[in-house]
């Protein structure tokens, strides 16, 4: 069986807790960085991606040091959601800004600027979702196998 674009179609996929498909991400410093500071590291954990699952979406396990977040941006082509297990994390997503804690979900519809921060002391982690998947193979290409 196939899908549409004749991608394969896709299979159950059970991933264990601490699995996945882990990178080391690296982030734009921030403008209050010193001397030119190596950005920090963020560990993505990719549980589903898009080739296993038909190209309808792709599932990343995402932790972020205190303060991290990426500068804001667009996603053209997917919509991202977000969904919060530790920590807060400052949301600002066309004209809406919101602060997200443990159990709060948030979906950002592609076309729609948006940035994220973690605006607590230490590491927040939050399960993000790209629908329809591809966006992961982004940051396979600019990321390191943690």
């Amino acid at each position: 069986m196939t899908y549409e674009n004749d991608s394969p179609a896709p299979e159950v996929v059970f991933v264990p807790a601490g699995e996945g498909i882990s990178l080391l991400v690296p982030e734009e410093p921030s403008p209050e960085s010193v001397g030119g500071a190596e950005p920090a590291q963020y560990t993505y954990t990719f549980m589903v991606t898009t080739d296993q699952a038909g190209r309808a979406l792709a599932v990343v396990d995402t932790v972020v040091p205190a303060r991290g977040g990426p500068p804001e941006h667009v996603h053209d082509d997917t919509d991202e959601s977000f969904y919060v297990l530790s920590g807060e994390f400052e949301v600002r997503a066309g004209e809406r800004s919101f602060v997200m804690k443990p159990g709060d979900y948030a979906l950002v519809p592609r076309g729609t600027a948006h940035v994220w921060r973690n605006s607590g002391d230490e590491a927040g982690r939050m399960i993000r979702i790209y629908t329809p998947g591809g966006h992961e193979r982004f940051f396979f290409a600019v990321s390191k196998l943690a």
